[in-house]
């Protein structure tokens, strides 16, 4: 028997207050990509489950390339039944992000499949999280429930009304508002400008931000390096994700025509 569970670094890097850089696989689910994550720095991945084709074979071929690249993986997974968490735990992720959250009864049902007793009810498996079953018991259930992280989308005006009831449920760890589906929640998705600018959603952002930190919760969003950025971390965001694989490639591969045809076009003048 053995206890090799990997301690979940990010969310022990979160508690000590440091803010968390997350780049995104939301397309390209090669386990390149996450080596290549890894050699730039960066100390975890969000993997997309909801709106990508990625499946479960196509996460645990990840998940292992991310172990072997010393990263953590979070899945958001679909808004979907029970089986969509314990599979993508016991695959090996560090943690779940569940989305459109709207209310404290589902936060707590979420807590409830996703931990064991006594904080919940999650199946007992024997997956890659506990060494395939032979991880030693009790002592696995307590070390599975301290290490995985739970976070819930904030992305609708309900979820914002009861943020502040959301970040009150015990196991829930991160808030994370969705930047994009507010602003259609909200009806201003059409309005130009990045939807973080939005005075109305810079208010959401207010709002979970203080109920994060009257509970001792943390606050995410997903939003590109530039001044909506600093918007959203002067409201306490300390979970950043900065980047995703598709445009990450759009960026580099335009950079470098662009550049090669100035230089093109610059010899040719001599």
């Amino acid at each position: 028997m053995t206890n090799n569970y990997r301690q979940n670094r990010t969310k022990s890097n979160l508690l000590k207050g440091k803010t968390i850089k997350v780049p995104e696989i939301n397309r390209v689910f090669d386990p390149t990509v996450v080596e290549t994550i890894a050699s730039v720095g960066y100390e975890c991945v969000w993997i997309d489950m909801e709106h990508s084709h990625a499946d479960f074979k196509d996460l645990a071929t990840l998940v292992l390339a991310a172990r072997a690249s010393e990263i953590d993986v979070f899945v958001r997974i679909p808004h979907g039944p029970y089986n969509q968490i314990i599979k993508t735990l016991e695959i090996g992720a560090s943690g779940l992000i569940w989305p459109h959250c709207k209310s404290k009864k589902e936060a707590e049902a979420f807590v409830e499949m996703a931990k064991y007793h006594p904080e919940g009810m999650r199946g007992m498996g024997g997956g890659r999280d506990s060494s395939f079953g032979k991880s030693e018991k009790p002592a696995y259930y307590d070390i599975a429930n301290e290490n995985v992280l739970l976070g819930v989308m904030i992305e609708d005006k309900e979820g914002v009304e009861a943020c502040g009831e959301i970040a009150s449920v015990p196991g829930i760890d991160l808030l994370f508002v969705g930047p994009g589906d507010l602003s259609q929640s909200y009806g201003v998705h059409r309005d130009p400008g990045n939807p973080i600018s939005q005075p109305i959603i810079l208010k959401a952002f207010d709002k979970v931000g203080s109920a994060c930190k009257l509970h001792g919760k943390f606050m995410g969003t997903a939003v590109d390096p530039g001044e909506p950025m600093a918007m959203a971390v002067a409201r306490g965001a300390t979970w950043l994700n900065c980047c995703h694989d598709v445009t990450a490639l759009t960026t580099g591969y335009e950079s470098a025509m662009v550049k090669t045809d100035q230089i093109v076009a610059s010899t040719n003048q001599i």
